[in-house]
């Protein structure tokens, strides 16, 4: 039977030719083009939407708008049949499985199969999986039994494997692929449900029988399909059949002969990675031959023959250096529209490719971007938004990422995290989160709640936790909170209540250690409605809640429940569910360019074509096998190799050098590795030669220029250190013991804190740290000694332990932590108490975390300085001797003789002041530092030095800050510079160095 074939080259605009063909008759010869109907009476069948929408502004520009156009429907996208053709009712008499259903089912089947260490281990896991590694390893094999049904395959094909020609890891994997095909059509059928795959097939078999019935001797089109499904194939081949029925193949290479194409065809030669292979195996399939396809619109620009040369088999890459010659007159002239673009990374990739988009948008041309990689598309339509482009992103986001599906992850992490600080401020943050009040409010009450409860060390977890903070910070605020007043205090514990009942049937699932997901599923619309709904009953729906609210359903309406979900791992497992869901963009994009995947490119026509990240692993992605079959298993029970995968890119992409002008774009890294060129575009510049590819190359030049000179400084001046002089009136009259060092080393932060009044703030929700160990266990010494233990009693180290519980239990939330500062503390009150008997001998009264202050006066103005010590005990002969517990570094000798060491001087100067509550005037007898660690060395004591006298050093210490605080504090012209007399040895930074960008003019690596 003759057949109507046709083909339109690479090089040209597909869905344009085909327009044309189809004006002029060409496609339909036979069929009169006569009165005001004879385009309406026309058929056509496109691959895509997209390409059915393109094609419908095409005849629209092409007739001016006035005309009834042909019928054009889509064969099929992703996962669906276009219905319109459909419209009998028995096609949907049978209920499609969902994706989620299907996931779900086989997840508990792994999860079964692989749930002890054991039998994880003989599967190929080295521990049990989690349940996200499960969902992931479900929807891998879901993506096999598809292969299985769209190509055709019986299940029973497995049993032509000899399980004992299998490694051990194959033989396990097949026989649990045969557990899932047994029980996996049993669980269908009990359902009444129907793989969605199967579902596509009888719809395609019905509309095969029925297209002569339908359509007669009207003309029908198949245009752009690549009959790689048998099912369409045969749709295809029937529509080829018909009195006006024609094929149009895309990028069929008419240059290849029978011999040609029965050599791709043969299995031993392996050239399913051939960009013909799918059509030779479709003209199988149609019983016709490269001679039965006529040409509509043969190659204009020479790239096709390039190209066919380019991607030969790697039999007839011999014969380059012959074609090239032949070719010679033709490389230039074939080429020069076509650029290369090779950046150093992925960044700068995406930068270059916006910065070609935008100077061809200058130039009135129209953009499309193939990026197959999702995250390197979302980097493209990132740096588009720089210059104010918004681009149609035909792949959308996942579900997961979007508004909708954040919001649902972000209220299960905040329960899963006992409403932890972190994961409380990013719900609030949440543009849809009301909770029943104005979003104005919301926002308000979240910064409150920052700065006033959430910095620092958090209580216990949960809402009872943050209701006695929120108490805490009222009555007692902490030195570093902002203060709280009444009206917001009762706001925020309203607020935590109203969290604590909307958010009631997630405390509750999570509670049990191990969340029901049906459970969950059926109760979040409820909880998202309470959430998403203001003070005015008005809802805030975030961008994907029609999505989130269709998912949800689908999930709610199952019956599997997966049991090995804790609650640790329930987050990610639902974001996972969540991901196979698209949401479309909420912004307006422009028409004139597009950002498409390798699928959705197929058939469409632009000015200027960019081909975004051609790297090996993602154009053509790898040929990987999966996790359950490999390779030679899936060549056995008859599925397609996975180099299949690879004859599909390399089909996209001689079909996407299609445009008049065409960027190919690569990076030479990717993430934290070097990447390897396409092999595609390897052999196209390996075909051109080394004099074309220079050529392609320096086309390119002044796009990388401006890639590096976007965010380029042509001159950097680096900060100068800050030189504040703030008048002597604004400068402090009081300080800290503590802060007479920071003033002698860092004026800056000095100015920071008193004359800015800038206060540091904690991180948000960051796990205690060495200085809240060090506050704590200053804190349970001081509590021993003001309750008025005995440190020589037997029970000492008992009592001593119980306090330490006691103000450890404020780590609740990081019990490991606790756990083991507890049991190092335990070490430290040993040393402790041993210490402290042996000073019993001369120490009549010992007091713990004293204050006090006095008052002095330098170059006659009056000056205060104020502190607590950690110890001042009064010895038998009248004097004090004062002590300080560090947990860190100790002062060395010689900043303590060289003045750097003020501290315990100066609440020696206090001491002699009387200026210590309860305490009278008294000399100072010795200053101690004793340093408890961690280690062999638990206690260890430093005096100060003992060259003279301690109220000597008080004496002095006094006399030398006394001058230069004369000249720091009470004069206009002298600045406040920072970090003056740096400590060299310190690690940390100070608490206002990113204030004075101090990284950018100290010195690094020197002793100062």
């Amino acid at each position: 039977m003759r057949r109507s074939l046709y083909s339109i080259a690479p090089d040209a605009p597909f869905l344009k030719v085909l327009a044309s063909r189809i004006l002029d008759g060409t496609l339909a010869p036979d069929w009169p083009r006569e009165g005001p109907f004879w385009l309406s009476d026309i058929t056509i069948y496109l691959p895509t939407k997209r390409a059915r929408l393109a094609l419908i502004d095409i005849f629209l520009e092409r007739l001016d708008g006035a005309a009834l156009l042909p019928n054009i429907y889509t064969l099929g996208e992703s996962d669906e049949v276009e219905n319109a053709f459909f419209a009998e009712p028995d096609l949907t008499a049978t209920n499609p499985v969902s994706k989620t259903e299907r996931t779900l089912f086989l997840a508990r089947l792994i999860e079964g199969w692989a749930h002890t260490a054991e039998q994880a281990q003989q599967v190929g896991f080295a521990s049990p999986p989690s349940a996200a590694e499960i969902l992931a390893m479900a929807q891998s094999l879901g993506q096999l039994l598809d292969d299985f049904l769209t190509e055709e395959i019986d299940y029973h094909q497995l049993s032509q494997l000899v399980p004992e020609e299998l490694a051990e890891n194959w033989q396990q994997s097949l026989n649990f692929i045969k557990i899932v095909t047994d029980n996996w059509p049993l669980y269908l059928e009990e359902r009444g449900l129907q793989e969605v795959a199967m579902v596509r097939r009888e719809k395609f078999a019905l509309a095969q029988q029925t297209l002569k019935m339908r359509f007669g001797d009207k003309p029908v089109i198949a245009a752009g399909s690549t009959g790689s499904v048998p099912a369409n194939a045969r749709f295809l081949k029937e529509i080829s059949a018909l009195p006006n029925g024609a094929l149009v193949l895309p990028g069929f290479d008419t240059t290849m002969s029978v011999e040609d194409f029965s050599f791709l065809l043969e299995p031993n030669n392996k050239a399913h990675a051939h960009p013909q292979y799918g059509m030779a195996l479709l003209l199988r399939r149609l019983s016709a031959g490269p001679a039965d396809v006529q040409e509509l619109a043969p190659a204009q620009q020479g790239r096709a023959e390039i190209l066919h040369q380019a991607l030969a088999t790697a039999e007839n890459t011999a014969q380059w250096h012959a074609q090239r010659e032949k070719l010679s007159g033709q490389l230039e002239t074939a080429t020069d529209q076509i650029s290369l673009l090779a950046m150093p990374n992925e960044a700068m990739e995406s930068r270059a490719i916006a910065l070609a988009t935008r100077e061809a948008l200058a130039n009135s041309k129209s953009v499309g971007i193939i990026a197959p990689d999702r995250d390197q598309a979302r980097q493209i339509i990132a740096e588009l938004h720089r210059f104010d482009i918004s681009v149609d992103d035909s792949a959308g986001v996942p579900l997961n990422q979007s508004p909708a599906g954040r919001l649902v992850r972000q209220l299960l992490q905040l329960v899963q995290s006992e409403f932890s600080a972190i994961d409380l401020v990013g719900l609030l943050l949440h543009s849809s989160v009301c909770f029943g009040r104005a979003r104005s409010k919301i926002s308000a009450l979240r910064e409150v709640l920052d700065l006033s409860i959430l910095r620092g060390m958090r209580g216990k977890p949960g809402v009872t936790g943050l209701c006695k903070e929120v108490k805490a910070a009222f009555e007692k605020p902490e030195p570093r909170q902002r203060p709280l007043n009444e009206d917001e205090a009762t706001a925020l514990i309203a607020l935590f209540d109203d969290m604590e009942k909307m958010l009631a049937p997630l405390i509750e699932a999570f509670a049990s250690g191990r969340p029901s997901l049906l459970n969950i599923a059926r109760a979040m619309p409820a909880i998202v409605d309470k959430v998403i709904h203001d003070d005015q009953d008005k809802p805030h729906h975030p961008h994907g809640f029609d999505q989130l609210s269709d998912w949800l359903a689908e999930l709610a309406a199952g019956s599997i429940e997966l049991s090995q979900i804790d609650s640790t791992q329930f987050v990610s497992a639902m974001a996972l569910l969540m991901s196979p869901v698209s949401v479309r963009p909420l912004e307006q994009a422009r028409h004139d360019v597009q950002i498409w995947g390798r699928v959705e490119a197929r058939l469409q026509s632009v000015d200027l074509i960019i081909l975004a990240g051609l790297n090996e692993g993602v154009w053509p992605e790898d040929a990987d096998p999966g996790p359950w079959m490999s390779r030679g298993m899936k060549l056995a029970v008859g599925l397609e190799p996975p180099e299949r995968k690879v004859g599909l890119a390399a089909h996209d992409f001689l079909l996407a050098l299609n445009a008049p002008q065409v960027v190919l774009s690569y990076a030479q890294r990717r993430g934290t590795s070097p990447a390897d060129p396409s092999r595609f575009l390897k052999r196209l510049l390996a075909f051109v030669g080394k004099a074309c590819e220079k050529a392609l190359t320096d086309r390119t030049a002044h796009i990388k220029a401006w890639t590096t000179q976007i965010d380029a400084v042509k001159q950097v001046s680096p900060a100068e250190r800050p030189t504040p002089t703030p008048p002597a009136d604004l400068r402090p009259r009081r300080l800290s013991i503590t802060e007479i060092e920071t003033l002698l080393r860092d004026p800056y932060a000095i100015y920071a804190k008193h004359v800015m009044r800038l206060k540091p703030l904690d991180p948000l929700g960051a796990p205690p740290d060495f200085a809240e160990r060090g506050n704590l266990i200053h804190e349970v010494l001081g509590d021993f000694i003001a309750e008025g233990h005995d440190c020589a009693a037997p029970d000492a180290h008992d009592q001593l332990m119980a306090l330490a519980r006691k103000a450890y239990e404020r780590l609740a939330d990081v019990a490991d932590r606790r756990d083991i500062w507890l049991k190092r503390f335990d070490a430290i009150a040993a040393a402790f108490l041993a210490h402290e008997t042996t000073q019993n001998l001369h120490i009549a009264v010992r007091n713990a975390e004293i204050r006090g202050q006095a008052s002095l006066e330098i170059a006659g103005v009056p000056f205060t300085l104020h502190g607590r010590a950690d110890r001042v005990d009064q010895t038998e002969a009248g004097k004090v001797e004062i002590v300080d517990f560090k947990t860190g570094g100790v002062p060395a000798k010689k900043d303590m003789e060289n003045f750097m060491a003020p501290q315990l001087p100066m609440a020696g100067l206090i001491a002699r002041q009387g200026g210590f509550e309860g305490l009278e005037r008294a000399d100072s007898a010795a200053f101690r530092y004793i340093k408890l660690a961690h280690g062999p060395d638990t206690l260890s004591l430093t005096n100060f030095p003992s060259k003279q006298e301690a109220d000597e050093w008080v004496d002095q210490y006094w006399e030398r800050f006394s001058r230069f605080a004369e000249l720091m504090l009470l004069r206009d012209d002298v600045a406040m510079v920072a970090q003056l007399n740096p400590k060299p040895e310190q690690r940390f930074e100070g608490d206002y160095d990113h204030l004075a960008r101090a990284k950018e003019w100290a010195p690094e690596g020197e002793d100062e």
